[in-house]
């Protein structure tokens, strides 16, 4: 990928972090997210050949796939009482 797309890739996954966090658009956020991870799971079994937990433990697809399910959550309930937007 290209040095600009990465870049953007990184500051999508910090804007939809920190849009979860503080309760904005919170479904889309999460959505969005889900998206990244999609691609990062996808980037790493079929580009780089790793392993559900990878070599060491660590650096596997595990961490993404648990990231998912957590958005899954998030898109499916809702932000819950304290998000700033409903």
């Amino acid at each position: 990928m290209s040095k600009g797309f990465t870049m953007f890739l990184g500051a999508a996954e910090v804007a939809g972090s920190l849009a979860v966090i503080f309760g904005v658009l919170t479904q889309l956020a999460a959505a969005g997210l889900i998206l990244l991870m999609l691609g990062a799971i996808q980037k790493k079994i079929f580009v780089w050949r790793t392993g559900f937990w990878g070599d060491s433990g660590t650096d596997g697809w595990s961490y993404d796939t648990m990231l998912v399910a957590m958005n899954l959550v998030i898109v499916t309930t809702g932000g819950g009482n304290l998000s700033l937007m409903k």
